[in-house]
C-alpha cells in the first residue's frame, strides 16, 4: 500500500524539527555532542508528544557515520533506522511482549555485539505493561548492560514502572505541546500538501488534539478527506460535533439577557446539529474564563478563543458573576459522569447561570442611595423589629390589687399612663416600638455598608492597628479582658478608620457573635485598651470579605464606586430616659408625691 499516514510522513528526522519539548531536545543534544551518552533512558509523557520519535533520533545520532552533523539522514545507518529495518535498533512493544520469557530472550541477545552500527539500541514502548517477573528479570541487565547497548524505555504511565527500574535510568518528562506550536505544525503540513485552509480550522484541530502532535495530524487527515482540499472550520465542526464560537456566544447572550425562551431555542438548535454537550460545556467555561482574563488585563494577546469585540461583549457580565458561572458549569460537567440524560443537566446548568444574574449580592450596578431620612438605617444593619401589641388593662378600684407582668425583653422600663375617672383609677401599659442599639444575631452586613467601610478606611491606620492587634494574645490571659480577647483572638484586621475596625474570621459563628456584642462593654473596653481609642468592631467571614474586596476593586477600575457617606458607628443615646423622668414627675404631682416605682418582673401595686 503506497499511501502513508500524515503522522508517519511528517515524523521529525532531526532534533530541529521536533515540535515542542525544547528542554529535552537541548539536553540530549548537549549530551551527544559531549559524548556523555547514558546506558538507559526513561521517556515519560502523554501520547503523541514525541517519545518514540526522540528515541529514534537518539539511536540515529549515536550510530551516525557523520558525528559532526548527527543525525545526517544520509548515511546507511540513519537511512536504515529511519526506514525501521536496521538490525541493531530493536523496537519492542511491551504490551504484547510482557512476559518473563520474552525478556529473558532479550537479555540473551544483549551480550552479542552490534552487526553493523556502533551501538545496539533497544526501544521498549509502553514499558509499564511488563509483568512483575519481567521487570525483575530486566533489573540486573538494565543496571550494568554491555558497553555497546543502550536501553530507551517509553511509557505514558510512569507511576506503574518499578522505582528500581526508574532509579537505573535517566528520566525525561515529555509535556503536552502548546496549541500554538501544534497549529503552526498543522499549517506547515497543509502548506506542503498544497491544501487551502483557514486559521480557525487549524486552531480547532490544535484544540482537539489535546497537546498531541500525532493526534493533530490524524485529525487533520480525516478532515482533509471530508473537505476535499479546502479546509474550513465548518468541516471540523461537522465531523467532531463542535459548536461554533457564534453558537456559544448566542447561548451566553441569552443567559446574559435572562431570555429563557431564546436560550431554549438555541439549545434546541445545537442539539439538532449533533453537537457534543460535554465538549460544549467545557467550551463555555473557556469563553467565560477568557472574558474574565480580558476584563482584568485588557490584553488582547491573552485571547485564544475570542476576538477583542467578542470579549468586550461578554464583559457585560461582571467577572465576579462570570467566575460563579464557571463554578456552576464545572459542577454540571461533573454530574455528566452519572447522568442518563446529559441534555437535561446541560439545560438546568444554563438556567442556574441566569439565577446568578438575579442575585442581589452580585448585580453589577450598585444599589441606589437611600433618602436622607433613611441614612442611618442604611449604615446600620437591617433588623426586623416586631411591634408589641398594646392591649388595654381592665379598670379597677383604688382598693383592688393589680398584678402587672413586665416582659423581660423590653429595652427599657414600661412607661405607665395613669388615668383617673371619679373613684376609678386605670393604668394603661403603652409598650412603644423600639429600635435596638445593637445588632441582632445572624444578621449579615450589606455589601454597600462594607464598601462604605472600605471607602472610609485608612491604609496607614490599618497597618498600625494590625500591629497593635497582636496585643490581644497577651490580654487573653488578663482577667479584665480575657473574655473579649479570646472571642477575637484569631481575627485579622482588614480595614481601619478613626471610629471603626473591620476584622475577618474563618469561623462564621464567631462573626455573628462579635457583631452581636460589638457595643457591649467587654469588647469596647478591649478595643480602647488595644488601639488607645474607642472603635466600633465589625466582623465578616474571610470568604465573604474577599468577594466584596474583589467587587470593590472591580468598581474602582470601572469608576463605579459609590460616593463616600458619613457613617454612624455608635448608636445615639435613647430619648426614652428623658420621657420616663417627665412621666414620673407628672405622676408624683398627681398623687402628691405618694408614688410607688415598679421594678422587677412581677410587682404588686396596692
Amino acid at each position: 500500500m503506497s499511501y502513508k499516514a500524515l503522522y508517519r510522513t511528517y515524523r521529525p528526522h532531526s532534533f530541529d524539527t521536533v515540535v515542542g519539548q525544547r528542554h529535552i531536545v537541548k539536553t540530549l543534544q548537549n549530551a551527544l555532542n559531549q559524548h556523555k551518552v547514558s546506558h538507559a533512558y526513561l521517556f515519560c509523557g502523554p501520547r503523541g508528544t514525541g517519545k518514540t520519535t526522540v528515541a529514534k533520533l537518539v539511536a540515529k545520532s549515536v550510530n551516525c557515520e557523520n558525528p559532526s552533523e548527527a543525525p545526517c539522514n544520509r548515511c546507511e545507518n540513519c537511512i536504515g533506522i529511519q526506514q525501521g529495518n536496521h538490525p541493531d535498533v530493536i523496537e519492542i512493544d511491551a504490551a504484547s511482549n510482557n512476559g518473563v520469557d520474552q525478556i529473558r530472550e532479550l537479555i540473551e541477545k544483549v551480550k552479542y555485539a552490534p552487526l553493523q552500527a556502533k551501538y545496539k539500541v533497544y526501544i521498549i514502548d509502553e514499558v509499564h505493561m511488563l509483568s512483575q517477573g519481567a521487570f525483575n528479570a530486566l533489573l540486573k541487565t538494565l543496571e550494568e548492560p554491555p558497553s555497546h547497548v543502550i536501553f530507551i524505555l517509553a511509557t505514558t504511565e510512569p507511576h506503574k514502572v518499578l522505582p528500581t527500574i526508574i532509579s537505573r535510568c535517566q528520566r525525561y518528562d515529555f509535556t503536552r505541546v502548546s496549541q500554538k506550536d501544534i497549529q503552526s505544525r498543522v499549517e506547515e503540513v497543509l502548506t506542503t500538501e498544497k491544501i487551502k485552509f483557514d486559521h480557525e480550522a487549524t486552531r480547532l484541530i490544535s484544540q482537539l488534539s489535546d497537546g498531541g502532535v500525532r493526534d493533530a495530524l490524524s485529525i487533520l487527515e480525516q478532515v482533509i478527506a471530508y473537505s476535499e482540499d479546502n479546509l474550513t472550520a465548518q468541516h471540523v465542526n461537522d465531523i467532531y460535533g463542535i459548536a461554533t464560537t457564534q453558537d456559544k456566544l448566542k447561548l451566553l447572550t441569552a443567559v446574559q439577557h435572562q431570555n429563557v425562551a431564546l436560550l431554549m431555542e438555541e439549545i434546541e438548535s445545537i442539539t439538532q446539529k449533533n453537537i457534543d454537550i460535554r465538549r460544549l460545556t467545557n467550551d463555555l467555561m473557556e469563553l467565560l474564563k477568557e472574558s474574565v482574563i480580558y476584563a482584568y488585563t485588557k490584553d488582547a494577546k491573552l485571547l485564544m478563543k475570542l476576538t477583542v469585540d467578542e470579549a468586550k461583549t461578554l464583559n457585560a457580565i461582571s467577572p465576579v458573576v462570570a467566575l460563579r458561572m464557571i463554578d456552576d458549569l464545572m459542577e454540571t460537567a461533573e454530574k455528566y459522569r452519572s447522568a442518563s440524560d446529559v441534555l437535561s443537566y446541560f439545560e438546568i446548568g444554563l438556567l442556574k447561570l441566569i439565577g446568578h444574574l438575579n442575585s442581589p449580592k452580585i448585580t453589577e450596578n450598585m444599589p441606589e442611595k437611600a433618602p436622607k431620612s433613611e441614612k442611618k438605617a442604611q449604615n446600620e444593619p437591617n433588623v426586623e423589629v416586631k411591634k408589641t401589641i398594646k392591649e388595654p388593662e381592665p379598670e379597677f378600684k383604688a382598693t383592688d390589687t393589680l398584678i402587672i407582668e413586665i416582659p423581660t425583653n423590653t429595652p427599657r422600663p414600661i412607661e405607665p399612663k395613669i388615668i383617673v375617672q371619679g373613684d376609678t383609677l386605670a393604668m394603661d401599659l403603652d409598650i412603644p416600638e423600639t429600635k435596638p442599639t445593637k445588632r441582632a444575631k445572624n444578621v449579615e452586613l450589606s455589601d454597600n455598608f462594607i464598601l462604605q467601610l472600605l471607602l472610609s478606611g485608612e491604609k496607614q491606620l490599618r497597618i498600625k492597628d494590625a500591629q497593635s492587634w497582636d496585643a490581644v494574645k497577651e490580654l487573653s490571659r488578663d482577667l479584665n479582658y480575657a473574655k473579649a480577647a479570646n472571642m477575637v483572638l484569631d481575627s485579622v484586621i482588614q480595614a481601619s478608620g478613626n471610629q471603626f475596625n473591620l476584622v475577618t474570621f474563618d469561623n462564621k459563628l464567631k462573626v455573628s457573635t462579635v457583631n452581636e456584642l460589638a457595643n457591649i462593654e467587654p469588647i469596647s473596653a478591649l478595643t480602647e485598651k488595644v488601639f488607645g481609642r474607642s472603635t466600633r468592631l465589625y466582623a465578616l467571614n474571610i470568604k465573604e470579605f474577599e468577594r466584596i474586596r474583589d467587587l470593590f476593586v472591580q468598581y474602582r477600575n470601572d469608576g463605579k464606586l459609590p460616593e463616600k457617606e458619613d457613617l454612624v458607628f455608635f448608636p445615639k443615646s435613647s430619648k426614652s430616659s428623658k420621657k420616663e423622668h417627665e412621666s414620673l414627675a407628672k405622676a408624683k404631682d398627681l398623687f402628691d408625691g405618694n408614688l410607688v416605682t415598679i421594678e422587677g418582673d412581677d410587682t404588686n401595686v396596692s
